[in-house]
């Protein structure tokens, strides 16, 4: 009987052994060093916030920044597939996205450490929807 509650503490130890937590992040830039990086998977998406935002014609247009990363991004919600969304910054980087499907869409990152940026939201080709404003 000895041998069988041994067995049974060390299965029980075994099964509440939890594996070393890995990073959930991929790795973080900084400023100038994010433009044209995917903001998901990275430490810029999490410490995220919408700095400026404005509507219109039913889609939301925000400017998501990264303080972590003094980076920032166009997020876009509401839109129809053709519907597009920009980024730039005051040092002239910029980024698009078209919805190419669903009704949401993001731009990858531009430096925001010192400047400022602003994001656009635009309908199909050519209508300006409206711009967020620098932040």
């Amino acid at each position: 009987m000895v041998g069988l509650s041994s067995a049974a503490l060390l299965l029980g130890t075994i099964a509440f052994t939890a594996p070393a937590a890995q990073a959930s992040a991929t790795g973080t830039c900084y400023g100038s060093s994010c433009t044209g990086v995917e903001p998901n998977g990275t430490t810029c998406a999490s410490d995220a916030i919408t700095a400026k935002q404005v509507t219109s014609g039913g889609r939301t247009i925000q400017l998501r920044y990264s303080p972590s990363c003094r980076a920032a991004w166009g997020k876009i919600t509401g839109a129809s597939v053709g519907d597009w969304i920009s980024v730039s910054n005051s040092s002239g980087a910029y980024e698009e996205r078209r919805v190419n499907s669903g009704s949401d869409q993001h731009t990858v990152m531009v430096n925001d450490a010192g400047i400022t940026s602003s994001a656009c939201g635009f309908r199909n080709e050519t209508t300006l929807l409206a711009c967020t404003g620098s932040y």
